[in-house]
């Protein structure tokens, strides 16, 4: 069995991602978060704002799990604050979650990675790629680094059998925003469901290793 490294397992897409990996994608989940998700997996307790905690997921996975297939960096934080009037503490925040943590993280395992011929996905937005909505310049920047992340560690890796996959994804019917702010949102229908995107995801994975989709964008079509 296929082994992968999963951030933000416990909810959202990574919670969709791990889900479907261990029912029917043929893998073994290392979840990498702070709580224990409530399906099958191994878990690391790990607190992406803490470099310590980190280190020691690290260490774990050195001496535990080894070998493995994938590391799929996919936990994320939003930042919806005025750009007027954004304390220093959210843009710390996101920058380290949504950047740093995936950024240090291949650093730390970037031996096993290329040892392990394995692939790495980095979970991004589609504001990413364009100004993202009012008042998120932390989050868009954020996902905008990520995105710049992929580019270059893939083409360190361009001459190894390892894929960098910057994967992009659109509007979910997740808690995202309302875990930060409270506010649910207000058609849930007309938002991608996770699991959908999870599917796709795990298909950027799934392509002949001699297949690389280097980066894909993923966006809900918009109803009448």
């Amino acid at each position: 069995m296929k082994r992968i490294i999963l951030t933000g397992a416990s909810d959202g897409l990574g919670k969709a991602f791990g889900k479907l990996c261990n029912a029917g994608g043929g893998f073994e989940v290392i979840a990498l978060c702070r709580t224990k998700p409530d399906y099958p997996c191994e878990f690391i307790k790990c607190d992406l704002l803490n470099e310590k905690s980190m280190n020691k997921a690290c260490e774990i996975i050195a001496e535990k799990y080894s070998k493995f297939d994938a590391l799929i960096n996919c936990a994320g934080v939003p930042c919806i604050q005025p750009t007027n009037n954004t304390p220093y503490y959210e843009l710390e925040r996101v920058m380290k979650v949504n950047s740093i943590a995936p950024m240090y993280l291949i650093s730390k395992l970037f031996d096993l990675i290329k040892a392990n011929e394995a692939d790495i996905i980095n979970v991004g937005s589609t504001v990413g790629l364009k100004s993202g909505p009012l008042n998120q310049v932390g989050y868009t920047t954020s996902k905008w680094a990520i995105r710049g992340t992929s580019l270059n560690i893939g083409a360190e890796l361009k001459k190894t059998p390892c894929r960098v996959i910057q994967f992009n994804a659109g509007g979910m019917n997740t808690k995202f925003n309302e875990k930060y702010n409270g506010e649910k949102i207000a058609d849930p229908n007309a938002w991608i469901d996770p699991e959908d995107m999870a599917k796709v995801m795990l298909f950027t994975l799934q392509v002949p290793k001699n297949i690389e989709i280097s980066e894909i964008e993923v966006n809900r079509k918009y109803k009448k």
